[in-house]
């Protein structure tokens, strides 16, 4: 897939220009593929650690003394002209370089994926949004944007919403009607609970490897407290339009096989009370410490249904796994390949102008916030992957109507009162910041969504 279109751009001598913003382990990962890539180079990393930055390039063979150091959009465009890596600390330049065509943002937050999202937009480039956090707080904003502007606004190949959005564009264009789709998750007793400074024990990292790869401890507890993969599964209902049968989904331990009989309607067995919604398949024991014999554990899937009887049939014929009394059928991938897979999102956006995973102008789920633990008047709550609050994948319109206060916005806000461990939290009970650009984004996105 676009390895022509790559080879041409490679004989030309006019490579696609990627700008990074965040070379953490994902934009890393990038700077590394795309490294290996005919027609595709990065041109130009931003971090606020021009450290890491640097490393983006010397990880993949660049010597130090090659690596120029911008702070102007001058010296941006003299470094692409020349060919030359470069780096900056301000990630404006790279939303904001003529010569760049397509943005990167990998930074996982809100706030940034804002103010440079909309930055990039303006400019004329192409946003690929690895950034789900900010997806899911105005990514219907962002899209609306991107559309004014004939620009790509496109969540990424790799991560699982794309992943899983490559399958359900492939099952609807064959007139397969979504069941569920989603995601594996492999969460133990106490994960919902976890805290940064237990992410090594929990997931084996060496100390070597967190250098080595710049690991965001905060980022990862929010994979191992449950909060990424919502956020993940919001950001994917908003693509697809999908919606959670419950608040924060069922996320039942399955096997393989078990996925397309658990996610059935409760008539046929299973646990739905509609179709069409974004699930999670977790790959451990009940008893919340073993893993299952056959579990799907990172990968993704897609619970397709099936009327014929000739289809069927041949689904049936080349072993795969049905449930719903024989209608329903699935589909899996047993990885996602993260960053490897990113640069198909960057391709797709220059050669066809097409986004992987679209945010739909009008949201149907929300990231909503609950307490980790019992709460008190006047504490700071810290955000996603911290110490005080997860996130929840909840229906837009519930989110709504509750007042919920979207997990974009609970972090250095203080509480009005004490909060019950699971309890939601709504805009009512933190002091929010009313000069917050990101909270005037949201509410413009409200306006146009909702109408009010």
């Amino acid at each position: 897939m676009f390895l022509n279109e790559l080879t041409q751009r490679e004989e030309e001598g006019r490579p696609i220009q990627v700008g990074i913003i965040g070379a953490g382990k994902f934009g890393g990962g990038l700077c590394t593929q795309i490294s290996q890539m005919k027609g595709m180079r990065v041109a130009l990393v931003a971090d606020l650690d021009e450290e890491v930055a640097r490393r983006g390039y010397t990880a993949n063979g660049f010597e130090t003394n090659s690596i120029r150091k911008t702070v102007t959009e001058t010296e941006v465009c003299d470094a692409i002209r020349a060919g030359a890596p470069a780096i900056t600390s301000d990630a404006t330049l790279v939303c904001q370089s003529e010569l760049i065509d397509v943005v990167v943002d990998t930074t996982g937050s809100p706030q940034a994926g804002a103010v440079l999202g909309i930055s990039a937009i303006s400019h004329g480039k192409h946003l690929i949004m690895v950034n789900v956090e900010a997806d899911v707080c105005i990514g219907p904003y962002l899209r609306r944007l991107a559309d004014e502007k004939g620009v790509v606004y496109s969540l990424v190949d790799g991560d699982q919403p794309g992943c899983i959005m490559n399958m359900v564009n492939w099952a609807r264009a064959l007139g397969f009607e979504i069941v569920a789709a989603g995601r594996g998750t492999i969460y133990q007793d106490g994960d919902f609970e976890g805290t940064p400074e237990t992410v090594p024990e929990r997931f084996g990292f060496s100390e070597e490897m967190m250098e080595r790869r710049h690991v965001n401890l905060r980022m990862f507890n929010s994979f191992r407290d449950g909060t990424k993969a919502q956020t993940e599964m919001t950001a994917l209902a908003n693509a697809a339009g999908l919606v959670p049968d419950i608040r924060g989904m069922h996320e039942p331990s399955v096997n393989l096989e078990d996925i397309p009989k658990k996610f059935s309607l409760k008539t046929e067995g299973g646990l739905l009370s509609q179709h069409g919604v974004v699930e999670l398949a977790n790959s451990i024991e009940a008893d919340g410490k073993t893993s299952l014999s056959n579990p799907l554990n990172m990968g993704v899937f897609v619970v397709i249904r099936a009327e014929h009887p000739h289809i069927q049939e041949d689904l049936v014929s080349y072993f795969v796994h049905a449930g719903g009394n024989g209608y329903n059928y699935l589909l899996y991938r047993p990885y996602h390949l993260v960053a490897v897979e990113a640069p198909m999102s960057i391709a797709s956006a220059v050669f066809r102008g097409e986004a992987t995973g679209l945010t739909l102008p009008n949201p149907t789920a929300e990231l909503i916030t609950v307490a980790k633990r019992d709460l008190s008047k006047g504490e700071m709550l810290d955000g996603g992957g911290g110490y005080t609050v997860n996130g929840l994948c909840e229906k837009a319109d519930i989110a709504r109507n509750q007042n919920l206060l979207p997990l974009a916005f609970a972090s250095n806000v203080r509480l009005k009162q004490d909060i019950n461990k699971l309890s939601p939290i709504t805009y009512d009970m933190v002091e929010i910041d009313e000069n917050s650009e990101l909270l005037k984004l949201r509410r413009k996105q409200d306006a146009l969504v909702w109408g009010e």
